[in-house]
């Protein structure tokens, strides 16, 4: 939710408008995507290497995103599927959840025209989750010495 919230915010001061038919299709999308490629696909995928596995991903990744006129950022947006493959397949394995993976496909859909209050907006959402994801599995291990040490 907090991504809405903030793209909301940043939309109204800088547009003056709240885009919320915009951002609710970009989840949406985005959630049905990534029960696609980390719900699925990556499960199945599971038993392969994980390299192998996360280079699938890439290239089925890419090809649902076929634009059919190669140029020269083409080298540049295999990286960048590369690079998703790997980071939202981490986030989704980390915290086995698919809406946190939506999430993080979602900031890459919304954020597809860069400029520096969206990059600077961009920045303070990963640090966030990172830091709520780290924070969460800091709570998990403190519960789970809790509980090995009461045990009788």
């Amino acid at each position: 939710m907090l991504p809405v919230i903030l793209l909301g915010i940043v939309a109204f001061f800088t547009k003056g408008t709240f885009p919320l038919v915009a951002i609710f299709t970009v989840l949406i999308y985005s959630l049905l995507e990534e029960i696609g490629w980390r719900g699925i696909l990556q499960q199945l995928l599971a038993p392969l290497p994980k390299f192998v596995a996360i280079l699938c991903i890439t290239v089925l990744w890419f090809v649902w995103h076929l634009d059919f006129t190669p140029t020269s950022t083409t080298l540049l947006f295999v990286s960048i599927l590369l690079l998703g493959s790997w980071g939202i397949g981490l986030v989704a394995e980390k915290t086995n959840s698919l809406l946190v993976a939506a999430a993080f496909h979602a900031l890459n859909n919304i954020f597809t025209g860069f400029d520096l209050q969206k990059v600077i907006l961009l920045a303070a959402l990963i640090i966030i989750w990172v830091l709520s994801i780290k924070y969460r599995h800091q709570l998990e291990k403190i519960s789970f010495r809790k509980e090995t040490n009461s045990i009788p």
